[in-house]
């Protein structure tokens, strides 16, 4: 990944900590994903799940947090993602026909004062968490959660009030909740961190869950593409950008071809 992403002209990559655990299980460290990078950057690692959880399930998401950051502060990131949940949309689902879900349903059917009050607490200690490790979060709302768009989601960071808290736009998830480019024109440049430019299928009354509704191929969904980038370009914004597939196609296009056609289409939209 990190080679194609040279090659191609990347100078930041974006990898998981999925990814980030399988390499070092290998036997590597830290100092060989900086031998790998060279002069390239991780502008972020990504993510931490279920952030609004609480009790016992809270004090869990903390220690996960620190084990993250941790993480990400050892490569060198200067970011991690954080999204809410349930991730699981299959709660959201059983929610909705009101049958019974045995695993995490995050706080559906909680009112939504409480919601933005529970999840902004939870912000504000993740973040202080955050910039003892030197980093910033960004939130990633996702689209079938009880916080499904930056429209909910930017007043609760403005709320929590923490410098190392801000947002990435993501295409999929908030033209899935409805947002459009004249809203994304509209915000403050300094909350966006990055953008994650991605396509979509039209929603309907399903869950929009990822498997489905983001099989979609770079230019070939339902999210004006040109429109939304001119719309982020025009808040002033001039941070990092990044492409994210769920399209099964291109899952098995060359990894080489595929970055370097992602890394000409992001310039062309970008620069232009």
């Amino acid at each position: 990944m990190i080679q194609a992403a040279k090659e191609a002209g990347f100078d930041c990559i974006e990898p998981t900590k999925v990814q980030l655990d399988y390499f070092f299980s290998a036997g590597y460290g830290p100092e060989d994903v900086k031998e790998l990078l060279g002069d390239m950057e991780i502008s972020s690692v990504g993510w931490l799940s279920d952030i609004e959880r609480q009790g016992d399930a809270r004090v869990e998401l903390m220690k996960e947090a620190e084990k993250l950051f941790e993480m990400a502060s050892s490569v060198g990131s200067h970011a991690v993602e954080i999204i809410n949940g349930p991730v699981d949309w299959h709660a959201v689902d059983c929610f909705r026909r009101k049958v019974p879900y045995e695993g995490y349903r995050g706080l559906l059917g909680y009112p939504q004062e409480e919601i933005h009050r529970l999840m902004t607490e939870n912000l504000k200690e993740l973040a202080d968490l955050a910039a003892e490790f030197g980093l910033t979060l960004f939130f990633e709302p996702l689209c079938w959660t009880p916080v499904p768009s930056l429209k909910d989601a930017i007043p609760l960071v403005e709320q929590a009030e923490r410098e190392n808290l801000k947002v990435v736009v993501d295409f999929y998830h908030n033209y899935i909740a409805g947002l459009s480019a004249e809203f994304l024109s509209r915000k403050d440049k300094d909350l966006i961190l990055g953008v994650h430019i991605c396509n979509s299928r039209k929603p309907d009354d399903r869950v929009p869950c990822e498997e489905i509704f983001r099989d979609a191929a770079f230019y070939e969904g339902a999210v004006p593409i040109k429109e939304w980038v001119e719309a982020v370009k025009a808040t002033g914004f001039d941070g990092w950008w990044a492409y994210e597939t769920f399209s099964k196609r291109e899952a098995e296009e060359d990894v080489f071809e595929f970055a370097d056609y992602v890394y000409r289409e992001l310039k062309k939209l970008v620069e232009n």
